[in-house]
This record gives structure tokens, C-alpha cells and sequence, in this order.
């Protein structure tokens, strides 16, 4: 009979190797309900719905299908199928660029909703893992606290709520953006130059690549990458140039080679916006006026929330509802207060000066965004920042943060966490809970739904072949508004037809953006007026072959061209 308390003859090897697939086993249950909780809405309706609704979220469809045809070599990467005959329409809108290479792949098994709420995911899984691999390995804290940070960084309640803002999910990326800086000063610091550039070349790359892809999380991140190197500089007592030049001696070769990359890879970027920069003026300070963070939209996380909701009922909604937590919040305070109050504050394996600098790059940085009453410090980031005039919703910035203040709340608060583990392990659980419960709310934007708009669409008819260029009274049979009488003025005929245009590979005059071309004059299709305007704007742009699609008429095309008779539609 075996005696079953004889011990079971497992060598080291092989206890180490159960060991680290319990811990990724671990992970993997994590990682998966965060997943589930951040895309229950599409899972709950069978992938029928997608984030945002049908103006945004068919906006950046139709560039991520734009990109799908780029890759298959019928389109050119700078002009996308709306706003024709305009150059670089892309630049009028995020690029996308990353998201468009992760959907073209997702659209060899997907139909374009489905495929796009796939690209969400992962990045959603990007952010997961680089999170949890920046804490665990990077800063070598525990595993613990390397779940809870990827779990509270990829359901911030804030994403969640903006999550109709798909350029916003592009935070994802910082985490890897925060890796490869660590490599490259980790191998310039052992003098490895050749490594130290060859990361410091990849975080060039994804740096040009993501302002191709979203603007916003792009800027803050090199914003506040430049803002920290600023603090450390002062709380490191290295201002001074001769003790600057010789602090920085050993990261010289790798610095310049990454910087060189960098102005190599941030060509297109700049010959696509900078263009549309000068044709616009940008956004000066009044337009990014109402979008600033006003006192209350610090913990602002919208009356839906599960555990604050009723903090927030009168509080402004919108872009507006981008706040941290409020516990979390409490927590950040007392850290950022802690990290630059006391400079021998935490940070196992860093100089206490880092995390110094951090906390005062964030605290700094976030006032500058916030106005009381007409008075902000954005008012001096929009007039010297470069870049700052690119930027509206500022408000976004708070988005970007959470990883941060995740990061110096962890930092400050993980002694104590062990501590708990071994005296109150229940205290400890419930303190991790809220975090984790306070981030969650029924105020998630899953409304485009692909059986009422990627079907309906899919039934428009194709142009017939006289068309080179069409635009659009009305796509879909039966159109109800959209929203209130101003957006339905502006939105549906004019973002059905930039969809309609990718998937057909046929251009539009018709699109929407946040900016728009000079002689842009589309809003309100069924006006008397509207043909006029258009038959203007093709007399102006040299356009021949210009086609009607009005799906209220019995024979939806006609050709301008030829007085507005009707075009038969072959089966």
C-alpha cells in the first residue's frame, strides 16, 4: 500500500516549472475577466453590439478600411475615400495606423463591426500584459500588485465611459512605451550601446506610429515623458549643465540614435498634419475652453457608476466624465503628497529622486489642465507647448494618468499592502475590491449594432458604372434621427457615405470631422438647397461623374452629370 505521505519524488526542475504555469494560469483567469468585464455589453449581445454609435464609431471604420485597402495596395496610404477631391484627408482625423494594421488582420475572418470590436480587444490585451510585465518584471514589485495594476488600468472607469472614443484605447500602449525606455537606459547604463539603440530605435517607431494612430495619447505621453525629465533633473540636483553632461555621458550614443530615428519616423506624420495644421489654424484656447477639467470632473466618473454614481447625479456628462475614482483618487493624494514631501520615499530598486520626479510631473501636469472658472494654466501649455494646438478635449488627459498614479499608489502603498497580507489579509481584500468594484458602470457606449447598421448599409446598393464620385442624400430606408435636429443635420448621410466609400473603394465629398475642409458645406441633406450646394462644390473641384444616392427613391442613383437621371443598378 503506497503511504500517501511519502513526498512525491519532483525534482527542482520540475517544481519550478508547475510553479510558474500556476502563476500564468493565475494571470490568464485574471486577464480573462477583466476582458469580460470591460466588453460585456458586446458579449451579452452575442457580438452583436460594438463600441460607440453609428457617427464615431463609423468614422473610424471607415479609416481602419481604408487602411485595409492601403495594405492591399488600391489605395494610397494619405487619402481616404471621403472628402474628395481634397489631398491628405487623413490628416483631417486620427490616423489610425496601428489599429488599422491589427483590423486588417481581424477582417481575413471578420466583417468590419466585428472585426473592429476585435482590434479593441487587442490592445485591451496589450495593455494587460505590458502592465502586468512592467510591474513584475520591470520594477520587480509582486504579482500581486502586477494584476491589480492590469486590472484597474484595463477597466479604468474613465476608458470605459469614453470607450465610444476608440483613439482613447490607444493607452494601451504606454505601458509599452514605459518598457522599451527601461531597456534602452538598462542597456546604455551597462554600456551596451548597439542594444541600448536598438530599443531606443523601437520606442521611436512606436512613438511616430502611434501619433499616426491617435494624437492625443501620443502628445501626453511625450509631454510628460519631457515634463518628468524635467523634474528629475531638479529633484536630482543635475540641472546643472556641467553635472547634466556628466550624468548623461553613458546614454549619449543611445539618446541620439533613438532621437534620430525619431525625427526619421515622424516624417509622414508631420507632411500629412502639419498641412491641414496651417489650412485650419488649429485649435487655439477657446476651443479647448469647454473641454477642460473643471474641479468636480477630477473624481467626475458619471451618475452611472456602480459605487459613486450618486455623488455624480448633477455633474456634467460627456467628455467631461473622464474622473479617477474616488478612492483611487484618495489614495493618489496621499502618494503624490508622500512621493514629493518626503524624498527618501519608496521605490525598491530606483533612486528616491525618480519617483520624485514622477509624482511632481503629474501634479504638475494634471492643475495645468484643470480651470477654475475662466482661469486655466492650459492657457500657457496651448500658447508654447508645440503640439498643443492639435488637442480640444483635454479633459482626455485624466485618461492618461491612471497608469501613473497606479503606478506611485503601488510604489508608496505596497509595504503596507505586505504588511496587510500578513496581519489582515480581509482588510487587504476589501481595500483591492473597492479599487476594482469603484471603476465599474452601466454608462458604456455599446450601441453600433451589426444587424441594424452593418446590414442596412450592406444593402445600399453598389454605384453603377458611370459613377466616379458619389454623395449622399440618404443610405439607409426609413433613416430615423439621429440624436437631437442638430446632429441629425450633420452626422448620418455624411458618415454612412465615408463608410460606403471604403467599402466601396469609390470616393465621397461627403465625411465629418472634428475639422473639416474650408468649403465643407454638407449639413442638412433634404433642405432645398442641398444639390445646389453640392453641384457647387463639384463646379469648383472639376468633378465629373458625380452620382446622387437618395435610398428614399424608388431608383436610389442618379448622375449629376446628366440633370439628375436616373442610373440603372445592375443586379
Amino acid at each position: 500500500m503506497t503511504d500517501v505521505r511519502a513526498p512525491l519524488n519532483v525534482s527542482v526542475g520540475e517544481a519550478r516549472r508547475l510553479a510558474r504555469r500556476g502563476r500564468w494560469l493565475v494571470v490568464a483567469i485574471v486577464y480573462l475577466i477583466a476582458m469580460a468585464l470591460f466588453f460585456r455589453g458586446q458579449i451579452l449581445s452575442g457580438f452583436d453590439l460594438g463600441f460607440s454609435d453609428r457617427a464615431d464609431g463609423l468614422i473610424e471604420i471607415s479609416i481602419l478600411e481604408h487602411w485595409r485597402a492601403v495594405f492591399a495596395g488600391a489605395a494610397n496610404w494619405n487619402v481616404t475615400g471621403y472628402f474628395a477631391p481634397y489631398p491628405d484627408t487623413l490628416g483631417y482625423n486620427d490616423g489610425y495606423l496601428l489599429y488599422g494594421v491589427v483590423y486588417s488582420f481581424w477582417r481575413l475572418f471578420a466583417d468590419p463591426l466585428l472585426a473592429d470590436t476585435l482590434t479593441i480587444a487587442t490592445f485591451k490585451t496589450i495593455g494587460f500584459f505590458a502592465a502586468y510585465r512592467l510591474v513584475v518584471r520591470v520594477l520587480g514589485w509582486e504579482r500581486l500588485a502586477g494584476l491589480m495594476v492590469a486590472m484597474v488600468f484595463t477597466n479604468a472607469n474613465g476608458l470605459m465611459v469614453q470607450a465610444g472614443h476608440a483613439q482613447v484605447q490607444t493607452v494601451a500602449l504606454l505601458p509599452v512605451a514605459m518598457i522599451l525606455a527601461f531597456l534602452a537606459a538598462r542597456e546604455a547604463r551597462g554600456r551596451r550601446p548597439i542594444r541600448g539603440g536598438l530599443w531606443a530605435m523601437a520606442l521611436a517607431l512606436l512613438m511616430a506610429a502611434w501619433l499616426l494612430t491617435a494624437y492625443y495619447m501620443a502628445w501626453f505621453t511625450l509631454v510628460f515623458a519631457t515634463l518628468f525629465a524635467l523634474c528629475w533633473m531638479m529633484t536630482s540636483g543635475n540641472w546643472r549643465p556641467s553635472t547634466l553632461r556628466r550624468v548623461a555621458a553613458p546614454y549619449y550614443g543611445v539618446l541620439a540614435v533613438g532621437l534620430a530615428s525619431f525625427a526619421v519616423a515622424l516624417i509622414p506624420f508631420l507632411a500629412l498634419y502639419l498641412p491641414k495644421m496651417r489650412e485650419s489654424g488649429g485649435r487655439a484656447y477657446p476651443a479647448a475652453f469647454p473641454y477642460l477639467v473643471l474641479p468636480g470632473d477630477v473624481l467626475n466618473v458619471g451618475p452611472s457608476n456602480y459605487v459613486w454614481g450618486w455623488l455624480f447625479g448633477a455633474s456634467p456628462g460627456g467628455e467631461h466624465s473622464t474622473g479617477i475614482a474616488p478612492f483611487l483618487f484618495l489614495l493618489a493624494v496621499a502618494a503624490l503628497w508622500r512621493s514629493i514631501a518626503a524624498p527618501s520615499g519608496p521605490g525598491q530598486g530606483f533612486a528616491p529622486p525618480l519617483w520624485r520626479a514622477a509624482a511632481l510631473a503629474v501634479t504638475v501636469s494634471w492643475l495645468m489642465t484643470i480651470r477654475v472658472g475662466t482661469v486655466s494654466g492650459w492657457a500657457m501649455v496651448s500658447d508654447l507647448v508645440p503640439g498643443a494646438r492639435g488637442l480640444r478635449v483635454v479633459s482626455r488627459y485624466q485618461l492618461f494618468l491612471v497608469l501613473p498614479l497606479l503606478l506611485i499608489v503601488t510604489a508608496v502603498f505596497r509595504q503596507v499592502a505586505r504588511r496587510a497580507w500578513r496581519r489582515r489579509p480581509v482588510i487587504l481584500a476589501a481595500v483591492l475590491t473597492l479599487l476594482v468594484a469603484e471603476e465599474f458602470g452601466s454608462d458604456v457606449p455599446v450601441q453600433l449594432s451589426r444587424t441594424r447598421d452593418g446590414a442596412v448599409l450592406a444593402a445600399a446598393p453598389a454605384p453603377p458604372a458611370p459613377c466616379r464620385t458619389f454623395y449622399v442624400v440618404s443610405a439607409r430606408r426609413g433613416d430615423p434621427p439621429y440624436g437631437d435636429a442638430a446632429h441629425t443635420a450633420l452626422y448620418p448621410h455624411n458618415v454612412d457615405a465615408m463608410y460606403l466609400a471604403a467599402r466601396w473603394t469609390l470616393p465621397t465629398i461627403n465625411g465629418f470631422s472634428s475639422i473639416n475642409p474650408p468649403d465643407w458645406d454638407f449639413a442638412n441633406p433634404r433642405d432645398p438647397d442641398y444639390d445646389l450646394r453640392v453641384a457647387n462644390y463639384a463646379a469648383r473641384h472639376a468633378i465629373e461623374h458625380l452620382c446622387r444616392l437618395d435610398m428614399a427613391r424608388p431608383q436610389p442613383w442618379t448622375e449629376v452629370d446628366r440633370g439628375y437621371a436616373p442610373l440603372h443598378v445592375l443586379p
